[in-house]
């Protein structure tokens, strides 16, 4: 018995311990618990703390990869969410001090820095985002850091800069960045408004640059010239790919030279503040070059984008919209009434009028309405609408019960002068200076309206045959214009923002034409060409004028009284002979 009492004290005691052994691992192992837990709480704190900027890290928040991209070469880039890519650029030529950094998308926002911890003065978040990436001595790589908050594909490229070239937005007194070489693109719906921080000369690697506004002679940055390129992407494609293409095209000063169109030259002492046209759905890239005419050398700004649309990565095939319904039923039931008025016009008077009529009270109507008022554009278009046919049917009423014949073609004549005046100014002849006064424009526009029926209003038959013809065959043109982008609505269009909006007089108007615009050029051309045809082949061997419809009505009328004979003068016998 004691030696059974003995054991079992034994395994008592070997519990107790085994017992004691697993507290302890235990303790300890919440000690460890406890020290990471701690660790990731600092963690978080850290990755907080970012000087202004509210980010939501998301699962792959410290995930971080390195690129190397090759200098001067546009590189695509496949951006993760909330992940930060580090871009190393090597750099062999010891005449280089500093790149111009640039990240490209088609929606989306993205940021890049010279941090990787984001601050406000060294970041800059957008669609098109840049900036300027400068050596120290001896350096031989440029590095610099993009993320986004979405997962996205961006065109990333570095172009280098000299000494003796200017550094784009290093003078920069308005925006956060200290040197900011973007182009800061607003959008309205008249114009395109693009602003951008003054460049100064350069310097040598870790040398001071010349100060920007201490004295304004030939040795400062006051002489430097700055020209404003565009470039057009094709119509009807708003493709990410298309956009790279056209970045890729706009990136060097070269290339920039080569496939962009100059739109406008300003000095240092002008405004860093220009105004463009806005072309709904035709995807614009402007794009700024700096030059040093003393030393023959020049830089250019960080191309931006734009569809004058919404580009929310959200709703992207907004874009695709180019009209409303109400919009494309307006222009529908125009165009198909402008193109019988096209080739029967003349023979049918009455309903040509009502087509004159129409255009002429609906464009005062609508000019009005969008001047003097706030109402919507369905509204406006519906008054338009309204206006129009009042207008058309008291013109029709006109012709039917006074003729008024010379009265109404002067007006078919001044509508189609007006619309050859607004061809006219569609040139670039619209961006000479002289023109941008708005009394000296409007005197200009309305005496070269007038000039084409003065001279041909003592020939009305054919004055009146080519306003039918080619005011008809532009509303054709006008109703493709409603489901296709083309710059051809433009040409009315550009006249009534400049009556509707006086500020409009500042905006530099560049053209897109592309392959859509020559092929309704040529169909409008051949559509007044038949027009003229076919009025001249139904008007053959017969009067100018046809009789009004009353004056017909009250001859029948009056040879039809009590005291007209019973028989006509063929029916006549002379009964004595």
């Amino acid at each position: 018995m004691r030696q059974r009492t003995l054991k079992r004290r034994g395994r008592g005691r070997e519990r107790r311990l085994w017992e004691l052994c697993c507290l302890l691992n235990i303790m300890r192992y919440q000690k460890v618990l406890m020290l990471a837990f701690a660790l990731l709480l600092v963690n978080l704190k850290r990755s907080n703390g970012t000087d202004g900027f509210e980010t939501d890290r998301g699962v792959g928040a410290e995930l971080e990869s390195v690129l190397n991209i090759p200098l001067s070469k546009p590189t695509l880039v496949h951006l993760l969410s909330n992940a930060t890519k580090k871009i190393v650029v090597n750099i062999s030529d010891s005449t280089t001090v500093g790149v111009t950094a640039q990240a490209q998308t088609q929606f989306q926002n993205v940021t890049i820095s010279l941090l990787k911890v984001l601050h406000l003065s060294s970041s800059y978040s957008g669609s098109s985002a840049g900036l300027v990436v400068p050596l120290k001595q001896g350096a031989v790589q440029a590095h610099f850091y993009i993320t986004s908050a979405e997962n996205v594909t961006a065109c990333v490229t570095a172009v280098p800069y000299s000494a003796h070239d200017p550094v784009p937005g290093a003078c920069n007194l308005e925006f956060h960045l200290e040197n900011d070489p973007n182009l800061h693109l607003r959008d309205t719906f008249y114009e395109t408004v693009t602003q951008f921080a003054p460049a100064n000369l350069g310097a040598e690697r870790d040398a001071d640059p010349p100060a920007c506004d201490v004295e304004m002679g030939t040795k400062s940055r006051w002489r430097l010239t700055y020209d404003l390129y565009q470039y057009f992407l094709p119509e009807n494609d708003l493709s990410e790919q298309s956009l790279f293409e056209g970045v890729v095209k706009m990136t060097s000063v070269q290339d920039v030279e080569k496939h962009g169109t100059k739109i406008a030259v300003l000095t240092s002492g002008e405004k860093t503040l220009l105004f463009g046209n806005s072309y709904t759905d035709i995807g614009g890239i402007y794009s700024l070059i700096v030059r040093d005419p003393l030393l023959n050398t020049s830089a250019a700004y960080i191309p931006v984008s734009t569809y004058s649309c919404s580009q929310s990565s959200e709703s992207p095939h907004y874009c695709y919209r180019y009209g409303q319904v109400s919009t494309q039923i307006f222009f529908s039931l125009l165009g198909i009434y402008g193109l019988f008025i096209c080739f029967a016009g003349h023979r049918f008077l009455e309903a040509e009028f009502l087509f004159i009529g129409f255009l002429l009270f609906g464009f005062l109507s609508f000019v009005l309405l969008k001047r003097f008022s706030q109402i919507s554009a369905h509204l406006c278009l519906i008054f338009t609408a309204v206006v129009g046919l009042l207008g058309g049917a008291v013109l029709a009423l006109c012709r039917c019960r006074f003729g008024a014949t010379i009265f109404l073609v002067l007006l078919a004549g001044l509508a189609f002068g007006f619309l050859l005046s607004a061809v006219i100014f569609f040139t670039p002849l619209v961006n000479v200076k002289v023109f941008r006064s708005e009394p000296l424009f409007w005197v200009c526009f309305v005496s070269m309206a007038l000039v084409l029926p003065v001279i041909l209003l003592s020939f009305t038959k054919a004055l009146n045959i080519l306003s039918c013809a080619v005011l008809g065959s532009y509303a054709g043109i006008c109703l493709v214009g409603a489901f296709l982008p083309t710059s051809l609505v433009y040409i009315l269009l550009d006249v009534v923002r400049r009556a509707v909006e006086p500020s409009y007089s500042r905006a530099i108007i560049p053209v897109p034409f592309q392959t859509t615009d020559y092929v309704l050029v040529a169909s409008w051309a051949l559509l007044a060409a038949g027009g003229v045809a076919s009025q001249c082949f139904l008007t053959r061997n017969k009067p100018p004028f046809s009789q009004c419809p009353y004056e017909s009505w009250r001859e029948k009328r009056d040879a039809c009284s009590e005291r007209s004979p019973l028989l006509g003068p063929e029916e006549h016998v002379d009964v004595l002979s």
